[in-house]
């Protein structure tokens, strides 16, 4: 297979461009930030071969390119597109070229000192001066624009947000040592969604790759905590993958290559800003000890599964098309998170497990015989943890409460993968841990995750959000915790910083849900927190309805854009058989190549894996980096530089504080802005009713073991049926975990009287002595049947 395939991420970046055309020629001229780097580029507009298009690829200082563009203009062209922020790359329906332009972009992000882009305009630019548009051709032109690049598509010029922050630092370390530098640095294909586009530019034109940027699809959003004048950043990136996208009913299960529908890698990062860039403050390449990142994942069910939308039927029956006895694809499926993520991949399926007529369970013990077909094979301490557990039944049973549950698998899990600081252990953590027994030395080394938790329910949209948005409060507190912001690693559900995660992480499944189901979320964590009213579940029918609605009728539609734009925009000269047969592989981020034994030639049924991932947790981050970084091209190293200097700082530009996008960030300072609290870290609901309630949650001790959780691990780690892992044996872990309850006010003070009255039958608040002598009560006839 050739290496061409990977897209090389550009050592120069070009994030301004002018075109100029007549009736022969287009000419684009591209600057870098500082416009003191120039780049030309002519191409034909009567040229019939590809390769013949381009006339000429040039790079000028900001002196001699005044000459050039003086010449454009004397020889009558005029300028066509003036302030182009970016090139997403080339496409060709059934006759004439084109291109596809950013014409309008506002930043959404900021991290280490580079701006995240969300589209905000675009243009397609025929390169044919008077095109001939027959009536497919304008058919193929509204199919392809029928993907609304100006919702939820991101780019940024100067980092790499196709990979997680943890890759983008093991891919500067292999760069680093490579001999080639910089230019070794490839995108994360997977995820960039005008691949093909790119791929017609650089492998069928022959551009370099500085011409063109990479899109994201899915959701990029950030806030601001305001610690008493410090201010903490919180990211959250969500990637879709665009292998086998599409809607919600018409995309299901895997493909044959072991890709799964709505695959969303959730990215969660967490900073202080005490110096803004990545290399600071030790001057090497992303040495910054201030990043935490956390990375969560959701895709479906890896299985060849569908559903019939042909009839009437709100939720139409499930079917399960193919039975593969050696689970060949989801076998696929999980050796790409082993070498995405690393063991161990715990995966926490959501679907219903008791149901009167089988839909949801079916394919749950398909997925549960799956898993132990493959667990088999593996070695001991790199299995499969799953663990199946019916949220929908539990959310039912007024004994059972979900979001305690869920803190309680998040905890487990996050115990089990880690975290990723870019940085030794505060010595004041060290210190606390040695407090609560753990003896083990201070931390020198970079934190690394290893591991991945991956979440499902049928559609992976509202219980799976639901169950990311407590993993990723459970994992603000400990990144909180990391960087010294709180005395432990916990945060109630009334904090302001819980608050702000809960609303981002509602956002994101929004446009998750938007994207794949064509509607809002219906279930959110305030179902869960059995506080909804009357009118939420007058919202959730309207948004049942319009997700009906939408897959009934619109489906079709969009699954035909979104097919042509990732599937079939590439040149016929770049061979798209053979990308599809590249995907079947795996890169390491520098171009190289990855072996899959089981995704090309003949399956592998025993030894289905390629790699188990990383095996150590942590990666030396000091003087070795110091080392390597002298192999980098320090020319490239300066431009790279450069360039982010610029872009942040815009010299050449009159900025006002007003202007400014961290100036005008979503904070946790302006929720309560009369408020003389200003700790976002602060229990809102115990404020007025005395000092703060302390929780069981703050036992120190039982957060700093780090222990392996038992019903996470069966005897000698096989592999262990999700049955044997009870809903009561959980629940009886969340009994000492649970929140202490909060003091009722008397009836009739703080509000009505009525409310006084109804308050506490509707939400009654149970103490742990009552539901300790509730559960003794249920349970005293349990062992009676052995004595029968």
């Amino acid at each position: 297979m050739s290496t061409e395939f990977p897209l090389k991420r550009p050592a120069v970046i070009l994030n301004g461009f002018d075109i100029y055309e007549s009736k022969t020629r287009l000419c684009i001229v591209g600057s870098n930030e500082s416009e003191g780097y120039y780049r030309v580029l002519r191409i034909s507009r009567t040229a019939t071969e590809l390769k013949k298009m381009v006339e000429g690829d040039a790079s000028y200082t900001r002196e001699s390119v005044q000459a050039v563009v003086s010449g454009i203009q004397s020889s009558g062209m005029k300028l066509v597109v003036s302030n182009v922020c970016g090139i997403l790359g080339f496409v060709r329906f059934t006759k004439g070229y084109y291109i596809s332009l950013v014409t309008g972009r506002k930043p959404v992000a900021l991290l280490g000192g580079h701006y995240v882009y969300h589209v905000e305009d675009t243009r397609l630019l025929s390169i044919a001066y008077r095109p001939e548009r027959s009536d497919e051709e304008e058919r193929c032109i509204t199919r392809f624009k029928n993907v609304d690049l100006t919702k939820n598509f991101y780019y940024s010029h100067t980092y790499d947000i196709t990979h997680t922050l943890q890759r983008n630092v093991d891919i500067w370390n292999k760069c680093s040592k490579s001999p080639q530098g910089l230019s070794d640095w490839t995108y994360h294909s997977m995820f960039v969604w005008n691949y093909q586009l790119i791929c017609n530019a650089t492998r069928g034109i022959g551009l370099s790759a500085e011409w063109t940027v990479a899109l994201i699809h899915g959701y990029v959003d950030q806030s601001r905590l305001s610690i008493f004048g410090r201010d903490v950043y919180i990211t959250l990136i969500a990637r879709r993958s665009r292998i086998f996208a599409g809607v919600r009913y018409l995309k299901r299960g895997v493909n044959d290559a072991g890709y799964v529908a709505n695959d969303v890698e959730t990215e969660q990062i967490v900073n202080t800003m005490e110096v803004t860039s990545f290399d600071m403050p030790y001057g090497r390449p992303f040495s910054n000890p201030y990043y935490t990142a956390y990375v969560q994942h959701r895709g479906s069910i890896p299985l060849f599964w569908s559903q019939e939308t042909s009839g009437i039927a709100p939720k139409p029956p499930i079917e399960i098309n193919v039975r593969d006895p050696y689970f060949v694809e989801a076998g696929r499926h999980f050796d790409s998170l082993f070498y995405r993520y690393g063991t161990p991949v715990i995966v926490l399926n959501l679907i219903k497990t008791k149901e009167r007529t089988k839909r949801e369970s079916a394919l749950g013990e398909e997925f549960s015989e799956g898993l132990h077909y493959l667990n088999q094979f593996l070695p001991r301490g790199k299995k499969i943890r799953y663990l199946a557990w019916d949220m929908s039944r539990a959310k039912k049973n007024r004994q059972e409460d979900v979001l305690a549950i869920l803190e309680v698998i998040a905890e487990e899990t996050l115990t089990l993968t880690g975290y990723f600081h870019n940085g030794k252990e505060l010595y004041s953590n060290y210190l606390k841990r040695r407090t609560a027994g753990d003896m083990r030395a201070q931390r020198q080394k970079a934190r690394r995750q290893t591991g991945i938790v991956r979440s499902n329910c049928i559609d992976c949209l509202d219980r799976t959000n639901a169950a990311q948005s407590i993993i990723g409060k459970v994992a603000l507190a400990h990144q909180l915790f990391e960087l010294g912001q709180i005395d432990e690693p916990y945060l109630s559900f009334n904090t302001d910083a819980a608050m702000i995660i809960e609303e981002m992480y509602h956002d994101l499944g929004n446009t998750i849900a938007l994207q794949y189901g064509g509607s809002h979320l219906v279930n959110t964590v305030q179902t869960y927190r059995r506080s909804t009213n009357w009118r939420s579940h007058s919202r959730d029918i309207v948004e049942s309805l319009r997700r009906y609605y939408s897959n009934s009728l619109l489906d079709m539609e969009r699954q035909e854009a979104i097919t042509y734009f990732v599937e079939k925009s590439m040149f016929p000269e770049c061979n798209p058989a053979q990308q599809q047969q590249a995907e079947r592989h795996l890169f390491d981020g520098v171009g190289k190549v990855v072996s899959r034994p089981n995704q090309v030639g003949k399956p592998v049924f025993r030894k289905w894996w390629t790699t188990l991932g990383d095996s150590g947790n942590d990666t030396d981050s000091g003087d070795n980096e110091a080392q390597n970084s002298l192999s980098v091209d320090e020319a490239a190293l300066a431009q790279d530089r450069d360039g982010y200097w610029n872009e942040y700082y815009r010299p050449h530009q009159y900025t006002s504080f007003d202007g400014l996008f961290i100036g005008n960030l979503n904070s946790s300072a302006s929720l309560h802005a009369n408020d003389s609290i200003s700790s976002p870290f602060t229990d809102r609901s115990n404020i007025g009713q005395g000092s703060r309630h302390k929780s069981s949650h703050a036992n120190f001790n039982m957060r700093y073991v780090q222990r392996e959780p038992k019903w996470l691990k069966s005897n000698e780690d096989e592999y262990a049926d999700p049955t044997l892992v009870s809903r009561q044996e959980i629940y009886d872990r969340v009994s000492a975990k649970t929140v202490a309850p909060q003091k009722l006010e008397p009836m009739g003070i703080g509000g009505w009287i009525t409310d006084g009255i109804t308050t506490p039958l509707q939400e009654p608040q149970v103490g742990q002595t009552e539901m300790d002598e509730y559960t003794k009560y249920v349970h005293q006839f349990d062992d009676l049947q052995k004595w029968i």
